[in-house]
């Protein structure tokens, strides 16, 4: 079991950890259990446990005595949904023509593995640096300040998962704060943190076992409403 929960380096293949997990205590129906269905809070902490850890989200929904889903879960999940489509429809990052820079980029000008390649949507294309550079930094200079709470970082897996650990900054009051870290990143990491405005942001790779392939670094913000949930994700306020 021990293996299965840390994986191999070097593997040969990837394979993503499943969390499943029931929107009810239990795995079955029972009427007393109506009233203690996760909210729609519970249900977004758990995606960004999951799905933000480069997990499968299996959700358990159990059908009442009708053969329905009963209404509680229902209006559960339809406000999920909502948090989850407000907070992924705009990528931050991506609009108004922002200018993305690298400490180092492989082959030079090489545009198949140009830094804005990050920006661009693809799940194919990405940004990697020459084999020796392990520990670079990309840099976000966005057209305006943008405020947002949520980073999502991809790798491009063909090529397997390679970096270890991340550290994120923000541009402010002259100079880089660090506001986020995480560890490990591959499919998808959603990083959580305090809500930050700024037009500059660096991803400063820490540690990777090889030269990082990076496919997307998105910027989102959540929806203000009661639903919110406190961050899940080690960050630390730099006060902005």
């Amino acid at each position: 079991m021990a293996r299965l929960n840390r994986g191999d380096r070097p593997g040969t293949h990837w394979v993503p950890a499943e969390c499943d997990v029931s929107i009810r205590p239990g795995w079955f129906h029972h009427r007393h259990e109506d009233n203690q269905v996760k909210t729609p809070a519970q249900l977004v902490d758990l995606h960004y446990s999951s799905i933000g850890r480069g997990a499968s989200f299996l959700l358990n929904l159990p059908p009442d005595r009708r053969g329905r889903i009963h209404e509680n879960d229902v209006r559960s999940l339809r406000e999920f949904r909502r948090i989850i489509d407000a907070t992924f429809s705009t990528n931050l990052a991506a609009g108004g023509g922002a200018r993305v820079t690298a400490t180092n980029s492989r082959g030079g000008r090489d545009p198949r593995f140009a830094p804005a390649n990050v920006l661009d949507g693809k799940r194919d294309t990405y940004w990697a640096t020459d084999d020796g550079e392990r520990t670079p930094s990309l840099t976000l200079e966005l057209s305006r300040e943008v405020s947002f709470d949520v980073v999502r970082l991809r790798e491009h897996l063909p090529l397997g998962q390679r970096i270890e650990s991340i550290t994120i900054d923000g541009w402010q009051n002259g100079q880089w704060v660090e506001f986020a870290t995480a560890t490990s990143i591959g499919s998808c990491r959603l990083i959580r943190g305090p809500r930050v405005t700024t037009s500059r942001v660096r991803l400063r790779v820490t540690q990777a076992s090889v030269c990082p392939a990076i496919s997307e670094l998105g910027l989102y913000a959540e929806p203000t409403s009661p639903s919110a949930v406190p961050p899940s994700e080690s960050a630390r306020s730099p006060g902005y």
